[in-house]
């Protein structure tokens, strides 16, 4: 995986991550980011004044991690022992700290006379004051106070004056020798710290400024993105336009809300096309309505028209014109009944009273009553292996399904036979019902279109069995309402296969 990819996936997560998290770890970056920065900027000083300072105090810094005792470590020695003769008053006696250090010093080589008014009051062993006197002036440090350390050795006078007396401290070790020919004062190191921490100071302020802003404004932005990302898809979807996505994607909350809200969207563009559709269906309805009516009521008009201008001047010739108003009256009224029940069923208003069939005895019941009904007409059963198939049915709306399926397959028969063949499929929980025939069938892409009220696959309307076009309308609303489904399939070499599916009852019949 490249940098960039390794980048772009890290993204990602921290895109990811929930707005709570997000807060919480920008205010601990606010305080973690600047501690390191001023770490790392306290260090570079440091090493700056240090490399900048003379040789002195980088030959003193290398000398202490080498071992080698350095001219901080003994002045900070020396001034230990005034501070020590100032504070206590039994500096001199045995275990104190003021002689401890004086044995550290005689340690290393430098030996300590220590006097005051009466009299010498500590020497180190084997040493004499005037022998050390002698060396501090050799060493070039007669005055008071002086502090030297040359290639010949090192020597100190220091005078301290307290409650106690007046203490003369004289230091001195000959061979104490030190590379460096110069003494690095501890006033300029404390003024090179007071300058660290005037520096690191301003620096700490301003990098916790500057990255406070910086982590406002990614946190903003993770913030502020998608909500205006959000505000932008509101409003498009405000002005009609249900194509305009939010176009964030993160699995914090403001992510789950924009996927919802693209959800919603999808799903209100869905329900404005089914509205759109069914208002086209309702207008192709109420077309289909007036030209079926109108047909109908032009001939009994027509035949009326023809009783009462005495046209029909024989007793035979009245009753065909009587007969055939009756006719297109029964089909109106037929019409009329199949729409009032395709109505209540889109208004879910007609009523389903369950029971258990068993569709492998319907269909043998069936089939013989058909054959009866319908000699001209070939009607075959296989069960297959369903032994019983047991479902769930309102009875009479199953009885009026059948009936349609069966109507349907008559009007579009080829000539005066035809053959139905009728088969059961039982798979897991679901009872599938074919019903086929060998009809002039349709085209595959109408396979959906024939369930859609008023269509006919004779585009002129003028089918030559009539029909009110809502037969399989009113099949497929039936089916669902009993929790199946209904499709259509265009068999090879003309015909017309329904399959439907309902769920299996529990048990057996």
């Amino acid at each position: 995986m490249s940098c960039i990819e390794e980048f772009a996936e890290a993204r990602v997560k921290l895109r990811d991550i929930d707005v709570r998290k997000k807060i919480m770890l920008t205010n601990f970056m606010m305080i973690v980011i600047p501690v390191l920065i001023i770490l790392l900027v306290t260090v570079g000083i440091l090493i700056g004044i240090l490399t900048g300072a003379g040789s002195s105090v980088t030959i003193a810094a290398a000398g202490k991690w080498a071992g080698e005792t350095t001219n901080y470590q003994l002045q900070l020695m020396i001034d230990s022992l005034s501070e020590d003769l100032v504070e206590n008053k039994n500096a001199f006696r045995e275990g104190s700290p003021f002689l401890e250090i004086c044995l550290e010093l005689e340690k290393i080589g430098v030996n300590i006379a220590v006097s005051d008014e009466t009299g010498v009051r500590y020497v180190s062993p084997g040493a004499a004051p005037g022998q050390l006197e002698r060396q501090a002036d050799a060493l070039h440090a007669s005055q008071t106070p002086s502090f030297v350390r040359t290639q010949e050795g090192f020597a100190s006078r220091t005078v301290t004056e307290s409650g106690n007396g007046t203490f003369s401290i004289v230091a001195a070790a000959p061979g104490l020798a030190y590379p460096a020919g110069e003494y690095y004062a501890y006033d300029s190191l404390k003024a090179h710290l007071k300058a660290v921490l005037v520096i690191v100071g301003t620096a700490a302020i301003v990098i916790i400024i500057l990255t406070g802003i910086d982590l406002s404004k990614r946190l903003s932005r993770s913030i502020l993105a998608p909500v205006r990302k959000l505000g932008e898809a509101t409003f498009a979807v405000r002005s009609g336009n249900l194509d305009h996505p939010v176009g964030y994607a993160s699995g914090d909350e403001l992510g789950q809300v924009c996927e919802e809200f693209d959800e919603m969207r999808l799903r209100l563009k869905e329900s404005k096309q089914a509205e759109k559709r069914y208002e086209q269906q309702r207008k192709q309805m109420i077309a289909g309505i007036s030209h079926d009516l109108s047909t109908p009521l032009t001939a009994i008009k027509g035949y009326v028209s023809g009783i009462l201008d005495g046209i029909a001047d024989t007793p035979e010739k009245r009753e065909h014109y009587l007969r055939t108003i009756y006719d297109r009256a029964c089909d109106m009224d037929k019409m009329v009944d199949s729409l009032f029940l395709f109505s209540k069923l889109d208004l879910d208003q007609e009523p389903f009273h369950m029971e258990r069939v068993d569709l492998a005895a319907y269909f043998k019941d069936w089939c013989k009553e058909a054959r009866e009904k319908l000699p001209g007409m070939e009607i075959a059963f296989h069960p297959g292996p369903c032994a019983s198939a047991p479902v769930l049915v309102d009875r009479l709306q199953f009885d009026r399904v059948v009936a349609n399926l069966l109507d349907n397959s008559i009007k579009y028969r080829k000539g005066d036979s035809g053959k139905i063949e009728i088969s059961l499929r039982c798979t897991g929980n679901t009872v599938a019902l074919d019903f086929q025939d060998d009809g002039i069938g349709i085209a595959e892409g109408e396979t959906e279109k024939i369930f859609e009220s008023f269509y006919r696959t004779d585009p002129a309307r003028g089918n030559a069995a009539g029909g009110s076009g809502l037969g399989l309308a009113i099949v497929r609303r039936i089916v669902e309402r009993m929790g199946g489904r209904v499709s259509a399939h265009a068999r090879e070499g003309g015909g017309l296969r329904m399959t439907i599916a309902l769920p299996k009852a529990e048990g057996d019949v």
